[in-house]
């Protein structure tokens, strides 16, 4: 009960003090921090390396399941 009822006076709280632009600005500049971040960025560039050398690897292995289509082309 004491739960629920701190819940929604938290709630009541929320609904009071922030609009609806409010949080929207507020989601959109943490997404925006976060996205413009240095350790996002290479991560990202780490994980574009990752998945373009594994790419390569498997078109290597497995070239005669695509050279014949490439030549005949």
């Amino acid at each position: 009960m004491y739960i629920d009822e701190n819940k929604n006076k938290l709630q009541q709280i929320i609904m009071e003090e922030l609009s609806k632009s409010d949080v929207n600005s507020m989601i959109s500049s943490k997404i925006s921090s976060t996205l413009s971040s240095r350790e996002f960025k290479q991560k990202v560039k780490e994980l574009s390396s990752q998945v373009v050398s594994e790419l390569f690897k498997i078109l290597w292995q497995r070239d005669n399941f695509w050279k014949s289509t490439v030549s005949r082309a």
